[in-house]
């Protein structure tokens, strides 16, 4: 058995012998930490369904984009619970035999590869559309999304990949996910969707997108109008999601210029005394009302949600979802899916959108997606620095 005292254990014995077992996997570090934390569910399936922040056991939840009740949502039992700190792992929870190590080795989606792809005419003429539809009112702005294919290099290794992108993106939410029957998606994201305890609760929201250089100052930062508008967009969204429950009590902090690799955004916080308040189940509630927010399907939601369905011809899955840990010491922090990639048997996708609104120009969205598509890249094929 792998105990804590074992001091060849590290992150390819614990993921092999999860693997071994046909567990589901969760590896994950938060945004300026050096701790990383790994997690596996040995149940012959996830638990899928409404969760409740409030009671829920320690785990780990992925959440698809087309969620609209909460019961597509997966919960990762913490089954074993592992982490690692200045390279040394140690188990906190649980038992597993060791077994040896094959990169290659993860879970694969039962989706045929061949449904998905990005054209960049489809994707050209859906802004198009969208541009369209927001002239004609039925919009105010709406995010498009599209895929990029990547073949996957010979020596292609999960954990070396993991690696690289954890160190190239420091502040960011990096995570593996490995679950049977859904597959294995790796990202770098830099949107927290919530952060709920007893004692408080956050929210973002981040829009805008421009590259900025990794030795430029972010003070030095200009954005234009439309960068500004989409970011006040999804600020107005949530200040809206606190109105609906009569919520007046919170802290607003930014906007402020955030890194999130090789490009910048426009963030606000927001934060609310859930002592004072008197508001503990705020956490679910505000979950289940923002997702999905409006930085990553548009605004009003539900006519922007109408418009993907018809016009996107792509199953997000996981992409825009939200992830992360819940209950784990008191604390749940959930994350938008962003920055990710889906891997499969000889490639990953890569997924990217662009928020749409009246001052788009269909060439620069397809553009910013990707540049966004390309941070990723960089570190998938060693062109980034660690």
């Amino acid at each position: 058995m792998v105990t804590i005292t074992d001091k060849k254990m590290n992150l390819k014995s614990l993921w092999s012998s999860a693997i071994v077992m046909n567990g589901s996997m969760a590896v994950w570090r938060f945004p300026r930490k050096g701790k990383v934390h790994f997690l596996a569910d040995l149940s012959d399936a996830p638990i899928k369904g409404q969760i409740d922040l409030q009671n829920i056991n320690p785990g780990f939840v992925v959440s698809p984009f087309m969620n609209p009740e909460g019961n597509e949502t997966l919960f990762l039992e913490s089954d074993i619970l592992a982490s690692c700190v200045n390279g040394e792992w140690k188990i906190e929870k649980g038992e597993l035999e060791k077994h040896v190590y094959s990169p290659i080795t993860y879970h694969l989606n039962i989706r045929p590869d061949t449904e998905i792809s990005g054209e960049i005419s489809h994707f050209i003429k859906m802004v198009a559309d969208g541009i369209t539809a927001i002239e004609e009112g039925e919009f105010d702005k709406v995010v498009s999304a599209r895929t990029y294919d990547e073949p996957l290099q010979e020596n292609f290794d999960i954990i070396e990949q993991f690696n690289r992108m954890e160190k190239a993106y420091p502040d960011a939410f990096v995570s593996l996910v490995s679950i049977p029957g859904c597959g294995t998606w790796m990202g770098a994201t830099p949107e927290l969707l919530i952060e709920s305890s007893a004692d408080h609760f956050r929210t973002v929201s981040v829009a805008g997108t421009q590259p900025f250089p990794l030795d430029k100052d972010l003070s030095e930062a200009a954005w234009n109008q439309k960068e500004i508008e989409e970011q006040a967009m999804v600020s107005r969204y949530i200040i809206e999601q606190f109105k609906i429950i009569r919520l007046r009590e919170f802290i607003e902090t930014g906007p402020r210029s955030v890194r999130a690799g090789n490009m910048i955004h426009l963030k606000t916080e927001y934060t609310v005394d859930l002592k004072k308040v008197h508001f503990p189940e705020l956490g679910t509630i505000m979950l289940n009302l923002l997702h999905p927010t409006s930085a990553v399907c548009g605004m009003p939601k539900f006519s922007a949600l109408r418009f993907i369905t018809a016009n996107e011809h792509l199953n997000r899955e996981f992409y825009s979802g939200y992830l992360g840990p819940v209950n784990m010491k008191g604390m749940s922090r959930l994350y938008v899916n962003l920055r990710c990639m889906q891997i499969l048997r000889t490639r990953a996708v890569l997924y990217a959108g662009a928020g749409i609104t009246h001052d788009s120009i269909p060439e620069k969205e397809w553009e910013e997606t990707a540049l966004k598509c390309q941070t990723l890249l960089d570190v998938m094929n060693g062109r980034k620095s660690v």
